[in-house]
């Protein structure tokens, strides 16, 4: 098993109205690819393709911060 290249993502404020999603379990845009990582606590949220998700925001339910998939 090899193991994937890893991206940490932004934690950001949650704008209000905004919506978003929640991980872990982890979501899976794509298989075998990258991990993204919450940027507080590090826990796996997302598998994706490099530049494949964007204007995501990813609740982490381990740390309660909010990750944002656009730099």
């Amino acid at each position: 098993m090899t193991a994937h290249n890893r991206t940490t993502l932004k934690v950001v404020e949650l704008p209000p109205g905004r919506e978003f999603v929640s991980a872990p379990p982890v979501l899976v845009a794509s298989t075998n690819t990258v991990d993204y990582c919450c940027g507080s606590c590090g826990a796996v949220l997302m598998h994706a393709d490099d530049g494949q998700v964007h204007n995501l925001l990813i609740h982490c339910t381990w740390c309660k911060n909010y990750n944002s998939t656009d730099s």
